[in-house]
């Protein structure tokens, strides 16, 4: 199977909202940048490597970037650790501080694990807005990061919130990673297994 690459530009971007409140985008022009996104595609879908999963959510005292709170689950299993694939699904959950509820679900295409860190990446399958099944338009993937910091009182896990962005760069995450923000897991807990 060859990959098909397009000479689209290749972006580097962030949002915290599939509407994009915040968006940074520096267009690459470089399409050898979606060659690793293909490459997940034909990767071999058994489970050969490491292993994540949970359940993150963090409350918001005062709404950021417009936002009450974010919860998500995933669970992930690395099927080649050579280039990053992993198969596995995840769910995302937005409150914004006006009360619309955005609801997201996908596969997770890659993660990479190094001791108790996991950096993973995501396709966007479908997106509800108040319930209602919208189309997917903007950003395609989301990418994450989470620490595993042990089991018992005063191990609080650390996870970042998802972020919006696209196949090149859900990818880059998974193989460079970028340095997203971390937040102790205020409700749920963290697994990883190298």
């Amino acid at each position: 199977m060859r990959p098909v690459l397009s000479e689209a530009p290749a972006d580097l971007g962030f949002a915290a909202t599939v509407d994009g409140p915040f968006d940074v985008f520096f267009a690459t022009g470089d399409a050898s940048a979606q060659q690793a996104s293909a490459q997940i595609a034909a990767a071999q879908q058994s489970a050969t490597g490491s292993r994540a999963s949970g359940h993150v959510g963090f409350n918001f005292a005062a709404p950021t970037l417009g936002l009450q709170s974010e919860r998500y689950s995933f669970v992930a299993l690395s099927t080649d650790p050579a280039t990053f694939a992993a198969k596995g699904e995840w769910e995302m959950m937005l409150t914004a501080a006006s009360g619309v509820e955005q609801r997201f679900h996908g596969d997770v295409i890659c993660m990479s694990t190094v001791g108790n860190t996991t950096r993973l990446a995501g396709l966007i399958e479908k997106v509800w807005i108040n319930n209602v099944q919208r189309p997917i338009t903007g950003a395609t993937h989301v990418i994450w990061t989470v620490v595993d910091n042990g089991e018992g009182q005063g191990a609080t896990d650390s996870a970042s919130p998802m972020f919006f962005n696209n196949a090149a760069n859900a990818q880059l995450h998974c193989t460079v990673g970028f340095p997203p923000p971390q937040f102790p897991v205020q409700e749920g807990n963290v697994q990883v297994r190298p």
